[in-house]
């Protein structure tokens, strides 16, 4: 399974690739690859955003890109180093959607009814850190901040009123998102019928990554086994064929609204199991196939 990853390492930036082999330069490979065809003007590809824009995030595609004899004479070149810093695989979408209840057993651990539709909220972009980043707390919050394990999917080609039938069609693949939660200022909130935007968008509050993974690398994302661990225990555990409206489902219906653009984000809903986070706390998400997603909890003095 081939993942995806924008990387640094001193000056250097650009997009990562993991094989069965190792970690691999796509840029490098990327550049090789269009020189050996002839390709003029070659297309840049300094972040993992600009792939995705331009509607190269295809598995299909890139093991051709791997496979071209230059670029496989070339490997020697293209190897990164360990201690590269993976950065975020989307910095700058326009949009992040998330689903609400959309497990049955998290809407009855918080005492919601089960929708009968997609319930869908935004989150502020800002709110986005890298893997390995700290989710700060601030020090004039305190009171109940939650994690929350969600299966993410990053939208590949403009989406307007797209069909459950075509909808997988539009993405550029998946990644994990923790939609970190001031749980008290939310109820607070609700209670008072008004929206829940600033409860789920203080900065620091929505870790993605650390990969994104080519939607035509996971063949079905409704078998996709997700597991949330604070300090080593597990907190959250489920099935994505658990959630109440699907992935295709979900992509249509937010389409019908507004316009969905390359790079905007939509996270799929928690399971069971959210609970308070605190100072010292070291969150790990792993879903099937998309790997291990890494923060650290820090209370802001």
């Amino acid at each position: 399974m081939l993942k995806l990853f924008s990387f640094s390492q001193k000056t250097e930036t650009g997009i990562g690739i993991e094989t069965d082999e190792g970690l691999w330069d796509l840029t490098e490979a990327l550049d090789i690859y269009q020189r050996a065809k002839g390709i003029k003007p070659p297309a840049v590809f300094p972040f993992l955003q600009v792939l995705v824009e331009l509607g190269y995030c295809s598995g299909e595609m890139l093991r051709q890109v791997l496979e071209e004899p230059w670029v496989q004479s070339k490997k020697g070149q293209m190897e990164l180093a360990k201690d590269i810093q993976i950065e975020l695989p989307v910095p700058r979408p326009s949009k992040i959607f998330g689903l609400g209840q959309n497990y049955r057993a998290h809407a009855k651990e918080l005492n919601h009814p089960v929708p009968e539709e997609p319930v869908f909220f935004s989150k502020a972009p800002s709110a986005l850190i890298r893997h390995e980043a700290d989710i700060v707390i601030p020090a004039w919050l305190n009171e109940r901040v939650d994690h929350e394990a969600e299966l993410a999917l990053v939208i590949g080609k403009e989406a307007k009123n797209v069909t459950e039938e075509e909808a997988i069609s539009y993405l550029a693949g998946y990644t994990i998102l923790n939609d970190v939660t001031a749980r008290d200022m939310q109820k607070r909130d609700m209670e008072k019928s008004r929206p829940w935007f600033r409860s789920k968008s203080i900065d620091t509050f929505c870790p993605m990554g650390p990969y994104l993974v080519p939607a035509d690398e996971i063949p079905d994302p409704e078998k996709l086994e997700i597991e949330l661990t604070v300090n080593g225990e597990t907190r959250q555990k489920t099935i994505t064929s658990d959630m109440i409206f699907k992935v295709p489902e979900i992509i249509s219906t937010i389409s019908r609204f507004m316009t969905l653009n390359p790079g905007d984000i939509i996270a799929t809903g928690t399971p069971a199991g959210v609970s308070p986070i605190q100072d010292g706390d070291v969150i790990e998400i792993t879903i099937t196939g998309l790997g291990t997603l890494r923060n650290r909890v820090v209370k802001e003095a």
